[in-house]
């Protein structure tokens, strides 16, 4: 009777650990899932595992395509083998992370063949000995727009005050 107590404790116990780890995953995902910037995971071998809905809209690629294919999707061709050398470079370093703007410009590719400008940030992380790669991504192609519009805007106004010949001064 005492074995059978023990073992039905057990049970319950493993159960219950079971119903736990359940829930700390599906709270995992919720943000992931929830989260408004891209979020692609790779493994060492840079095949993906993991994309988020926001990555899903921004490359135009559901999940079920992306998942267990190449990394390279996502990338125009001529920076593929220069981004696969970084990866593997990064992977090397004793740094876990990069934060967003560190990588400089960077580009993503639509499954429609689109290009548009990203930020992305990236970390690392070793799990059994296997290497997974995690990248945030934003779209920065209106932020970039915006900038463009600005800057054109200055520059008429410069123009517009050397054309008029008007004087301008500041007073506090």
């Amino acid at each position: 009777a005492h074995a059978d107590r023990a073992l039905l404790g057990a049970s319950v116990g493993r159960r219950e650990a079971e119903e736990k780890l359940l829930l700390s995953q599906l709270r995992l995902d919720g943000v992931i899932q929830s989260a408004m910037d891209a979020i692609i995971t790779v493994d060492q071998d840079q095949r993906v595992v993991l994309v988020n809905r926001a990555a899903e809209q921004m490359f135009a690629c559901p999940a079920h395509e992306a998942v267990g294919q190449p990394l390279d999707r996502f990338l125009p061709t001529r920076f593929r083998e220069a981004h696969r050398h970084h990866v593997e470079a990064f992977g090397q370093s004793r740094s876990t992370s990069r934060k967003m703007g560190q990588l400089g410009k960077v580009a993503g590719l639509r499954s429609n063949g689109e290009e548009f400008p990203v930020e992305a940030a990236i970390s690392h992380v070793v799990v059994e000995g296997k290497t997974f790669y995690t990248v945030i991504l934003r779209d920065i192609t209106e932020r970039l727009r915006a900038e463009e519009q600005l800057r054109g805007i200055e520059e008429r106004s410069r123009l517009a005050l050397e054309a008029g010949q008007l004087g301008v001064w500041e007073c506090d």
